[in-house]
């Protein structure tokens, strides 16, 4: 391959999936739980602008390619960032988690909130699965369209092309990878940490990919590969919401009648923390309702068929 000249960081392709999601939960009726949505949305712009401001100015002769939806065959990715140096792929998955993340010697991810005072503790989906899968498909589409190519371009490296990276892009998110197995920890970085990882990574390596080489694989990627991005299901949101109304009059209407069956207050039948549990958990067994807050042997015993009833009608 030819050496590139003189290149700098070029956004080849910029779908802004999130933006015009949000665009369009914005033209519906403002409900609690789509602003939630919009909220977290928000939230993953900013962590993708964030690593896109890294790269933007890395200084780093680069094609990037932001928010890419593929299909291939059987399988699709949604890919954050696919970055192409004249040396290596990047495949990025951008975490923008409020928390704390701590990766155990097993190689999970357990994110740490400090809630009043308290430390909460939850295991996350490990983003780097996700990261991944995302290459599955990209190796896919080389061995099928480069297949006349492989042993000129990859030679038998096809399997170290694509490079995994989780950026956390939260700057107070703490990540603690002490204990993480060498080869999870040298994919997770923070998005200060970002084209200093991309630097060493090529450090050494002799370049691959001309310019015009990494434009035609670009574009390749585009024009066969990318597929519009599904609109997110506004009508079924609306439908759950109004479901979700519905249900809480009847289980507020059977709890009143009951509190006057009982001459009790009826937060005494079970009070409103516990009825947005059950209309949250939709619970469909009786050993499902043990899960719901404030409900114990005596009231699941007392009213659990009926509140199964109410809530699988």
């Amino acid at each position: 391959m030819m050496s590139l000249k003189k290149l700098d960081p070029v956004l080849y392709f910029n779908n802004n999936t999130l933006e015009k999601q949000i665009e369009a939960l914005k033209k519906k009726s403002r409900t609690e739980e789509i602003e939630k949505q919009i909220k977290l949305m928000e939230s993953g712009i900013y962590g993708e602008q964030k690593v896109l401001y890294e790269l933007m100015n890395s200084h780093i002769g680069m094609y990037i390619l932001h928010d890419l939806n593929l299909k291939f065959k059987n399988l699709e990715a949604q890919i954050d960032f696919l970055v192409m140096t004249k040396k290596s792929v990047f495949v990025i998955e951008c975490k923008n988690m409020y928390g704390n993340i701590t990766i155990d010697r097993n190689g999970s991810f357990i994110r740490e909130i400090d809630f009043m005072g308290k430390k909460n503790k939850t295991g996350i989906y490990n983003p780097l699965t996700q990261c991944e899968r995302h290459i599955e498909l990209l190796k896919s589409i080389t061995f099928e369209k480069y297949s006349t190519l492989k042993k000129l371009l990859f030679g038998n490296k096809i399997d170290d092309l694509f490079i995994p990276i989780v950026v956390l892009a939260n700057d107070k998110t703490i990540l603690n990878d002490y204990y993480a197995p060498n080869e999870i920890k040298k994919k997770v970085i923070r998005a200060d940490f970002l084209i200093q990882y991309i630097k060493k990574v090529d450090s050494g390596k002799e370049s691959k990919y001309s310019e015009k080489y990494m434009k035609n694989y670009c574009e390749t990627i585009l024009n066969e590969y990318q597929v519009e991005t599904k609109p997110i299901e506004l009508p079924d949101l609306e439908k759950n919401l109004k479901n979700d109304l519905e249900l809480k009059e009847k289980l507020r209407k059977y709890r009143l009648e009951k509190s006057r069956e009982e001459s009790v207050k009826p937060f005494i039948v079970f009070n409103d923390k516990t009825l947005e549990d059950l209309i949250k958990k939709k619970p469909k067994t009786k050993e499902k309702l043990f899960s719901i807050e404030g409900l114990g042997q005596y009231k699941i015993e007392k009213y659990g068929e009926d509140l199964l009833k109410i809530l699988n009608y």
